[in-house]
C-alpha cells in the first residue's frame, strides 16, 4: 500500500512540474476515453476485466512468503 501511494505521489510529483509531460499523458487519456465510447460497452468489461486481473496479481505477489 506505502509503495503505491508512493509511486502515485511521485508521478503527480513530476506531472505537477512538467508542463509538456503532463499534456502528453492528458491527450492520451483524452484519446482513450474516446476508443471507450467507441467500443461500449464491450470495452469496460474489458478494462474491467483487466483492472480485476491486475489487482489480483499485485495483491498475491505481496502476500506470496519469501
Amino acid at each position: 500500500m506505502v509503495r503505491a501511494f508512493c509511486l502515485l505521489g511521485l508521478t503527480g510529483g513530476f506531472l505537477a512540474i512538467s508542463p509538456s509531460f503532463r499534456d502528453s499523458v492528458l491527450d492520451t487519456i483524452a484519446q482513450a476515453s474516446i476508443g471507450l465510447e467507441e467500443h461500449s460497452p464491450y470495452s469496460y468489461v474489458g478494462l474491467g476485466t483487466a483492472i480485476f486481473v491486475s489487482l489480483l496479481y499485485y495483491f498475491s505477489r505481496g502476500h506470496a512468503p519469501r
